[in-house]
């Protein structure tokens, strides 16, 4: 399949998630600002008593979204759901916000993952290969099990969305946070 046709079928599954994951998700909404306030667990047991946004500031069509944990991510990173998992689709699919210097963990995906870049400057880089500067428009298609981290830039914010592909029950394996020296390096 050539480029523009993949990123054709990619885009087209991206709107059809987000078209599917709002109906969804219309429903559950009231429950899930109430949750947020008071502390309750969401669907999958998480605690969702955290720092909350209502729009991005990025251009982002989507909102800003929940506080990411620190004990994945380094620096202030939020997360929008958009599409869960479902009956119909193995992937979930989330708008991330990274402040500049923000950070992911290096990480892998046992299905793989595709990054849309929709605002700012971003670094991605995979293990062992030279960082990748992302602007807005770019498009990382992450193979399965390949060591990765990606976030801002030192200067800009970054805001993509991720389709992330399950195995079974799983779709992401961290590991260590990306050390100052490796950011530092990697943004130079």
């Amino acid at each position: 399949m050539n480029k523009i046709a993949m990123l054709m079928t990619v885009s087209a599954a991206l709107f059809a998630a987000v078209a599917c994951g709002r109906q969804q998700s219309a429903g559950t909404e009231q429950t899930r600002i109430e949750n947020t306030q008071t502390g309750h667990s969401n669907q999958s047991g998480q605690n969702t008593q955290t720092s909350k946004n209502p729009q991005s500031s990025s251009g982002s069509p989507f909102p800003l979204g929940d506080q990411a944990p620190p004990d994945t991510f380094t620096g202030t990173v939020y997360v929008q759901p958009l599409a869960a998992k479902n009956a119909n689709n193995n992937f979930s699919v989330a708008s991330v916000t990274f402040r500049p210097g923000a950070r992911a963990f290096w990480h892998s995906h046992p299905a793989g993952q595709t990054i849309l870049v929709t605002a700012g400057q971003g670094l991605y880089q995979e293990k062992g290969k030279p960082v990748r500067t992302l602007n807005k428009g770019d498009v990382v298609l992450c193979d399965r099990d390949i060591e990765h981290w990606h976030g801002a830039s030192p200067g800009s914010a970054l805001t993509h969305v991720v389709i992330t592909n399950y195995k079974g029950d799983s779709q992401v394996n961290w590991l260590r946070p990306v050390t100052e020296e490796e950011y530092t390096a990697a943004a130079k």
